[in-house]
């Protein structure tokens, strides 16, 4: 059976600043909807041989929320790669093109 990414994903994310995080995603053929406590997230994603590649934009919703990046009140766009691990679980790494220093991980958990 083929692998894919459609349904609905926990994300635990963390940076090189020492911020961490967590939030929703669902990922729908090629697209990416999802969200925390402070930012939305709109972006598109591939998938090839359980490999995976998104770009998303990441836009606060709440005035002065800060986010992994220490960035304040700012929309970043995240570019990620990363690799299906087994059933129902992905790994990623990326960076903010606005603070490319700036490196994250994401940790994908599939819950529906």
């Amino acid at each position: 059976m083929a692998q894919d990414m459609d349904g609905l994903w926990t994300a635990e994310f963390g940076s090189s600043a020492g911020s961490f995080g967590g939030g929703v995603a669902v990922f729908k053929s090629g697209k990416v909807l999802g969200g925390d406590g402070t930012y939305f997230y709109v972006g598109t994603y591939t998938l090839k041989e359980g490999h995976f590649q998104a770009t998303l934009k990441s836009s606060p919703f709440i005035e002065g929320a800060r986010s992994v990046f220490n960035t304040t009140g700012q929309d970043l766009t995240l570019e990620l790669n990363g690799s299906l691990t087994g059933k129902g679980q992905a790994l990623a790494q990326g960076s903010a093109k606005e603070v490319p220093a700036l490196k994250f991980a994401v940790r994908l958990t599939k819950r529906g």
